[in-house]
């Protein structure tokens, strides 16, 4: 260090160094400035790297991408907020919705479109999202929740499917009568199981009573028949002659 700057303070020999250094070469402050053109934010970053949507083999690599990533991953995916701004160019700007716009029911309760407030009368809608993604053309299947006016915008120059409650109902009505049918099946095995179980009873109750009725044949005594003697038999002979 100088022996003329070792009594200054950093501050103060910051400003000397500064000045001298303009004296000298005759430039302006203006040449400190630092150039900020390519300087980023984390909004940058994430648009650089955003994906409409992530496949399961795609891994990030780099800091931007992960960071696009754990965006992504924030995001709710059931329902789209729509840009109707270009609807008669056929041109509309889809993204996903966000967890703020979840809990107050942003895109599903309250029309999709993204400057519309309307909540009565939604139709959903399902349409294939074309798009251009870093240089890749990509296809998407998306559901909106639309008020009527903002339906006609989106149906302007090809009709979308509409998404219609009866189809869920009429899969609930399936189901109803699957499950009657299972019941149905069910309590007949259960009828058959117990005639089943009652047939095997009835054939353990009377092998016993067999089992019993011959142990008791074998505990009683024999009856020993009496042999009759010749001379009885002779005498009932006489008998049967004098009646």
């Amino acid at each position: 260090m100088f022996p003329a700057y070792a009594h200054l303070s950093a501050y103060d020999r910051h400003k000397k160094l500064v000045n001298d250094y303009l004296t000298v070469y005759g430039k302006s402050v203006s040449s400190f400035t630092r150039d900020t053109s390519r300087d980023k934010t984390d909004y940058d970053v994430i648009r650089e790297n955003h994906k409409f949507l992530w496949e399961q083999e795609d891994i990030p690599d780099t800091w931007g991408a992960k960071l696009a990533k754990k965006y992504y991953d924030k995001l709710f995916k059931e329902y789209c907020i729509c840009d109707l701004t270009y609807y008669k160019h056929n041109k509309v700007a889809l993204r996903w919705r966000t967890e703020k716009e979840v809990i107050v029911g942003k895109g599903q309760f309250e029309c999709g479109s993204k400057t519309c407030k309307e909540k009565e009368n939604l139709r959903s809608w399902e349409l294939n999202f074309g798009y251009v993604e870093h240089g890749e053309k990509k296809n998407a299947l998306v559901k909106l929740r639309l008020c009527p006016e903002c339906s006609v915008k989106l149906n302007y120059r090809s009709q979308k499917r509409e998404v219609k409650r009866g189809k869920s109902l009429k899969r609930l009505d399936t189901n109803s009568e699957s499950s009657n049918d299972v019941a149905t099946v069910s309590s007949t095995l259960e009828s058959d199981n117990r005639a089943e179980i009652d047939s095997r009873s009835a054939e353990i109750q009377s092998s016993e009573n067999t089992d019993t009725n011959e142990s008791n044949i074998w505990k009683e005594k024999p009856t020993e028949d009496a042999e009759k003697t010749r001379e009885k038999e002779f005498e009932e002979y006489l008998a049967d002659l004098l009646m």
